[in-house]
């Protein structure tokens, strides 16, 4: 056991001794651990409430916080890390980052765990989209849909580290199809239709509306919710307006170069990062670190 710093007396009026204080306090297990389920609870929140992303159920006590990554696995952090797959600012424990969780009722919070199903981010629409791997009969519904995450949240997960659950999706289920196909433009999960959960830009609508009643607001119908468009590759897609999900080092790359250009990605480098110096100094670190080029 270490020896114990002694401090002078008499104590300072007023206050404890010095290196006591609090702001020479370190910060607690219980704090980081609260930050980890307040960032999920402002993110998975909608029509003013928390709901599963994937099935829309908003029950309390059914709700939990799923890490994507399991927080008992320090070294497969350390790895991401060291692999440029997680930034290098982001939280320096896996349970405590926020983009590394989601809100799921407790029956998709198990069979996410225990590799059932994968969610998987496809760069050219920018939506997380579920896929029902195993092929169980009761997740059949929600295949191939997009799921209720917004790349452009502060705390939108980081898609890289759904390419490490999905690999051990496919390692559980060895003789389901390699490519499973999907919409080359996929819709939204029946829920986020039906109850107006997304407005006519395909934006995600967090509070709820101002002048409704809870519960009340009027769903959007399906014609009238449009995903951002964007321009498919030329290598992808095909006549039946299907795509099949490969895994491969090109896929993989993608999913990296798109994780890192994510507001999330960003948004903890600078949250990261200390900002103590001149105007100037501060603008220099951002432009290094986001390799921007200075306008002339």
């Amino acid at each position: 056991m270490s020896p114990l710093h002694p401090f002078p007396l008499p104590l300072p009026q007023g206050g404890p001794p010095t290196g006591y204080g609090w702001e020479d306090r370190s910060v607690s297990h219980s704090s980081t651990i609260s930050a980890f389920d307040a960032g999920i609870d402002r993110r998975d929140r909608f029509l003013g409430e928390n709901r599963c992303v994937i099935c829309g159920k908003a029950s309390r006590g059914f709700l939990q916080h799923c890490h994507i990554v399991p927080q008992s696995e320090y070294d497969t952090w350390d790895d991401l890390w060291a692999c440029g797959w997680i930034p290098e600012l982001a939280e320096r424990y896996v349970h405590h980052e926020p983009c590394n969780g989601l809100l799921l009722c407790a029956n998709h919070c198990a069979g996410f765990v225990t590799y059932r199903f994968f969610i998987r981010f496809v760069p050219t629409t920018r939506k997380f989209i579920f896929i029902n791997y195993s092929g169980d009969a009761e997740e059949q519904q929600y295949h191939g849909k997009v799921i209720a995450l917004d790349n452009r949240d502060r705390h939108a997960p980081f898609p890289a580290l759904f390419i490490i659950h999905e690999m051990r999706v496919r390692g559980f289920h060895p003789f389901r199809p390699l490519a499973p196909a999907v919409d080359d433009d996929p819709p939204w999960q029946d829920w986020i239709l039906s109850d107006g959960v997304a407005d006519a830009s395909g934006a995600l609508i967090r509070g709820c509306p101002k002048g409704s009643n809870f519960g009340s607001v009027a769903p959007a119908c399906a014609a009238d919710i449009q995903l951002p468009q964007v321009q498919p590759p030329t290598d992808s897609g095909s006549a039946d307006g299907k795509t099949p999900l490969v895994l491969n080092q090109d896929v993989i790359a993608d999913i990296l170069a798109a994780t890192r250009a994510m507001p999330s990605w960003k948004a903890c480098m600078v949250e990261g990062m200390s900002w103590s110096g001149t105007a100037e100094e501060n603008s220099q670190k951002y432009t290094a670190m986001f390799g921007l080029q200075e306008e002339t």
